[in-house]
Parts: C-alpha cells; structure tokens; sequence
C-alpha cells in the first residue's frame, strides 16, 4: 500500500514474552522503528514487571485500572463540619471517633509543603488558616505520632498548597491543559518528590506535622469533648 509500519498492539498473552518475540521479527523485517504498544487490564505492577523482564514495549495503554483501583476499588469520603463562622470567626469544631484515623483535623486550615535546601519535600505541615509561620530560623513542630519528641525544620522553604478556586460564589481559579497538568506532575515526581516514596513495595512515609498552636489547639478540642456508649 505504500505506507510504512508505524506499530503494532499486543492485548493478550504473555505480554514479555511476545514482545520480545515480536520485536525480533519487526527488526528482520527492516522494522526497526515500528513501535509496540501493549494493553490489557495493565495497572503499575503489571507494568514493573514487564519493565524489569526486559519487555521491548514502547508504551503501555492503561485502561480499567487508571480509573478504578484493583485494590480499592471504592474511595470513601465524608464532609464533616471543620469549623462553624460566629460574628466572622471560626470557631473549630472537630468529629471524635474511637477510629483514631476518624478523628478529623478541626478549624480553618492552612497546610505547606516543606521543603529543604536541595527543594525536596521533606513533610507537610498543617497550620491555623490566620497562623503566622516565622521561616528565617528554626520552626518548631509536632509530629502527632510522637508527639513527645522536640523537633525542629531548619534551612527549609515553607509553600502554601491551598489556593482559592472560588469566592464569594466567583470562580477565581485556572484551568490548565491536560498536557499542563501532566507537565506539573511529572515536575514534581521528578524534581520534588523522593523516590523513596514513589516506590510500590514499603514506600517512605509522606509525613504530615503540626504546628505547636494547631496540636494544641486540637487537643484540647479532644480533651473537652466527651464519649458517650
């Protein structure tokens, strides 16, 4: 026909295996730039695999398992009340449970990526929305898991995460490119965020911290509230 292989999609089958299979015989047929593709419900541990057999796949078409998750396949999610407004204050408000991972973050909020020297994010710190953060020296912070240890970020950069999409009912937002969007997580995969935590088999914990006044703040919310049953 006077057109030139420019691929071919494997969908079945030991994906590995017939890859390598059908690059060899792309290759002896002067093919050497047609590309191979492979689908068929491909999550990221089918991918590493293939990945680490040596698989001759130039892209991987991910399907089912992008927008659903294999091992959760339902995302719960709640709204609880953070905080109630009382002649233009908000007075925190917080929900208990004997689920410690149920008890909520209480008042209006604010929380930074913190990161170091090298612009590597290091924690996010979760602060009071009107809490001033003195970042020239040392910054003091708890770790709610342990909460009895003094610890201190030094020499770091504190960025704000939150940004305002609405106002008073008026959209103030962007709306950026998908490729924009892929462009800003690929950045940050790669520049930001460590590999440690990127990796599927015991990742690094991403830690989110308190400041002294928030931890404070929600324990003592805790320490009034009462059980009942």
């Amino acid at each position: 026909m006077g057109k030139r292989l420019k691929g071919i999609r494997l969908d079945s089958g030991d994906l590995a295996y017939l890859s390598k299979r059908a690059r060899k015989m792309l290759d002896d047929a002067g093919l050497k730039d047609c590309r191979i593709v492979a689908s068929n419900s491909l999550d990221e541990f089918t991918i590493q695999s293939l990945v680490r057999q040596g698989a001759c796949i130039d892209s991987f078409g991910v399907g089912e398992r992008l927008i659903t998750s294999k091992s959760e396949p339902v995302f719960g999610a709640v709204y609880k009340i953070a905080a109630v407004e009382e002649d233009g204050i908000f007075d925190p408000r917080i929900k208990i449970s004997e689920n410690v991972e149920k008890i909520t973050n209480p008042g209006w909020k604010q929380i930074y990526r913190v990161y170091d020297e090298n612009h590597k994010a290091i924690a996010d710190l979760l602060a009071g929305r009107d809490e001033e953060i003195e970042t020239s020296g040392e910054v003091e912070y708890v770790d709610p898991n342990k909460p009895w240890k003094h610890r201190v970020f030094t020499g770091c950069t504190f960025v704000p995460l939150q940004q305002p999409v609405f106002i008073d009912g008026r959209f103030v937002g962007t709306t950026p490119s998908v490729k924009e969007i892929a462009k800003y997580v690929e950045r940050q995969l790669s520049e930001e965020i460590w590999e440690e935590e990127q990796r599927f088999e015991n990742p690094h914990k991403h830690y989110v911290d308190m400041t002294p006044s928030y931890f404070k703040m929600k324990n003592e919310l805790l320490s009034s509230a009462r059980f009942e049953g």
